[in-house]
């Protein structure tokens, strides 16, 4: 009789063995479609970057490309290449269109109208004219149209005026005037003693100081219409931002320094360095002239040394003034120095009648355990042969710095303990003005839109 109920082995290793060769097969299977998945994800990551690379690629291309139109149109305008004789009031037109298919700019013009405010009288209408430049890198992509979609796109628009060039010989009617920022830091604070103060562009303060005069402001911050003017005057509490923007104050030209006049003083008063001036390679200590001292490339006095220049001025100029990248000219009194410039009183018969104390093309950096000067303290202040103003240096007030004058710079500085006492009954001395140069546009605000 057969047993078919007979046992039948069960080999427990081999069902082990295809159990884990499923498990492993499952494995696998779920690391492909994982590493699969990243590999995706960084693809399309990659592919995002580089697309947003191009695109603000493309941005900045055009914003370069407004920006040329902008320039090429006023060089155009002030060489007779563009005439705007017959624009009339509030008319707007296209002025160029430059570049190729890929790469170009448009640029539109448009005259004020005749009751706009800022016209005096008898000014034409191209006098003041409102200048828009968009810059444009097209894409492969068609519109609707068939035009070419933009890749990148911005616009930049300028107000431009079109008057008779004035740069001011020895105006200082402000205790500190400068072409940039005014920055205020530390504590205990700077002081003002009389006078006013005024930024081309903004005021910044940082910590406290002591001022009862009036801060304005020409500048136009980032975002601008939108920001207040305000937001770049940070001592403008009025609400409608009276003390700021070009619309409420106009851009102050900076004083011009008579640089040739004084160097040539200084000659005739042998007291002319033609290689700059380091304390450390003349007897230490005290150093005293009396006049003009004219130095040519930088004047540094170290710690222990100490300069005096009575019924005159220190003069600082660049070796070589017509190149903007030369870095010379520069001041500096490190700490442990010190700085006296004094007058006389009455002043005496043949010395430097002049408002400055001192001057320097490059930076100032008044850094001295003291330093007292009598006159106008400014770096800057020279043009080149076309009247252009050349960009001037910072002037850095610390520790116990104080001016009896006025401050004009490129940007000012002015830390703890250091003090600006304006004297304006004697700036009332030097209150005229030298015309330079021609009839020609000149930019007096840009905003981007």
């Amino acid at each position: 009789m057969i047993n078919i109920f007979k046992p039948v082995k069960v080999n427990k290793n081999d069902h082990i063995l295809k159990s884990q060769k499923g498990a492993a097969l499952l494995t696998v299977i779920i690391f492909t479609v994982v590493l699969v998945s990243f590999v995706i994800a960084i693809l399309k990551m990659a592919g995002n970057d580089t697309q947003l690379s191009a695109m603000q690629r493309d941005s900045t291309k055009a914003f370069y490309l407004a920006e040329a139109g902008i320039e090429e149109t006023i060089w155009k305008l002030n060489t007779g290449d563009i005439s705007l004789d017959d624009l009339n009031w509030g008319e707007e037109l296209l002025l160029l269109h430059e570049g190729n298919p890929d790469e170009y700019y448009d640029v539109t013009i448009r005259a004020y109208p005749e009751d706009d405010p800022r016209r005096g009288a008898g000014d034409n209408p191209k006098d003041w004219i409102a200048i828009e430049s968009q810059g444009v890198i097209a894409s492969n992509r068609m519109d609707a149209d068939g035009e070419r979609i933009a890749a990148g796109k911005r616009t930049v628009a300028v107000d431009a005026h079109f008057a008779l060039t004035q740069h001011t010989t020895t105006i200082y009617d402000k205790a500190i005037l400068t072409q940039h920022m005014i920055t205020f830091q530390g504590n205990p604070g700077a002081e003002i003693i009389g006078g006013d103060i005024h930024s081309n562009y903004g005021i910044d303060v940082k910590g406290p100081f002591t001022f009862d005069g009036i801060a304005t402001t020409s500048g136009v911050p980032d975002g601008w219409p939108d920001t207040s003017y305000s937001s770049l005057n940070d001592l403008d509490n009025t609400p409608n931002g009276d003390f700021s923007g070009p619309e409420n104050w106009q851009p102050m030209d900076i004083p011009a320094v008579p640089y040739d006049d004084l160097k040539a003083m200084a000659i005739a008063n042998g007291t002319y360095f033609a290689n700059g001036y380091d304390s450390k390679n003349y007897s230490r200590g005290e150093q005293t002239f009396t006049g003009i001292v004219y130095v040519e490339g930088d004047v540094i006095f170290r710690n222990g040394d100490s300069l005096i220049i009575t019924d005159g001025a220190l003069i600082v100029g660049k070796n070589n003034p017509d190149n903007p990248n030369d870095s010379s000219g520069t001041v500096e009194f490190k700490n442990g120095s010190n700085l006296t410039i004094q007058r006389s009183d009455p002043i005496p018969e043949g010395a430097y009648p002049g408002p400055l104390g001192l001057a320097a093309m490059g930076n100032i950096l008044l850094h001295a355990s003291s330093s007292a000067v009598n006159g106008v303290v400014q770096s800057g202040g020279y043009y080149d042969a076309d009247g252009n103003l050349m960009p001037g240096g910072m002037v850095d007030f610390r520790n116990n710095s104080r001016v009896v004058g006025a401050v004009v710079a490129e940007e000012v500085w002015m830390h703890n303990n250091t003090t600006i006492e304006y004297d304006g009954e004697y700036m009332e001395n030097f209150q005229h003005v030298t015309t330079i140069g021609n009839e020609k546009f000149v930019k007096v605000s840009w905003r981007e839109i």
